[in-house]
C-alpha cells in the first residue's frame, strides 16, 4: 500500500465517526461562545448599574438655581468627592438623604462672605452657579475642616441648611452615599 499523504479511515465505524467529527468546522461552538460572553458582559453591566447607580428626587429649594424641586438626579456610590461635586449624604434622622455641593475638604480653611460667596484658604472661589444672599445674612467666620469631614453648601445660600448650620455641620466622609452624575428635569409645564 502506498502512502498518499492523506489519512483514510479504516472500515471500522468508530474510526470513521472520529475522522468525520474532527474534520467538521466548529463554527457553532465559536458562535455560541461569543454569544455567551456577550450575555455575561451585559448581565455584569446591569448588575453594576443596579448596585452602584441610584436615583434621588430633589426636595426643597436649597440647590436652586442648579437643581429645582422635583428634579431627579442619578448618583454613583464608592467615589471620592472633590471640590464642586454634588453629593448625596445621610444627614441623620432629622433630614435623611440630602444633596449639597462640596466646598471644603479636610484641612481647608473656609469662610463665607455676607452675600454667601465662598472663601477657601484665603482665596475667593468663583461660583457662577450660586444664588447669592441679597440680604447679606450668610456670613460665617473662618473655620478649618476637620480630618475625615467635608464642608458642604447649598447653591441657594440664603435658603440652605448646610455645613454652616450646627444641625448639619461638617459631614463625615463615610456619610456620603454618592456623587451626582446625571440630572433629569421634567420640562413639561405644571398645570
Amino acid at each position: 500500500m502506498r502512502y498518499s499523504g492523506a489519512y483514510v479511515p479504516d472500515e471500522d465505524p468508530v474510526d470513521r465517526w472520529a475522522y468525520e467529527r474532527a474534520a467538521r468546522p466548529r463554527k457553532k461552538k465559536r458562535t455560541s461562545g461569543i454569544l455567551l460572553r456577550v450575555l455575561v458582559a451585559l448581565l455584569l453591566v446591569c448588575a453594576v448599574a443596579l448596585l452602584y447607580v441610584r436615583q434621588y428626587t430633589v426636595a426643597g429649594d436649597s440647590m436652586e438655581p442648579t437643581l429645582m424641586a422635583g428634579d431627579r438626579v442619578f448618583y454613583v456610590g464608592f467615589s471620592h468627592a472633590e471640590y464642586g461635586d454634588l453629593i448625596i449624604f445621610d444627614a441623620g434622622e432629622t433630614y435623611g438623604l440630602v444633596i449639597k455641593r462640596v466646598a471644603g475638604l479636610p484641612g481647608d480653611r473656609i469662610e463665607i462672605a455676607p452675600d454667601g460667596s465662598l472663601i477657601r484658604n484665603g482665596e475667593p472661589v468663583e461660583e457662577a452657579y450660586i444664588l447669592p444672599d441679597a440680604l447679606g445674612n450668610s456670613e460665617m467666620q473662618e473655620i478649618t475642616v476637620a480630618r475625615g469631614r467635608l464642608f458642604v453648601l447649598g447653591d441657594h445660600r440664603a435658603a440652605s441648611i448646610d455645613s454652616r448650620d450646627i444641625r448639619v455641620g461638617q459631614i463625615r466622609v463615610e456619610a456620603v452615599r454618592g456623587i451626582v452624575t446625571r440630572l433629569l428635569r421634567d420640562t413639561q409645564p405644571k398645570s
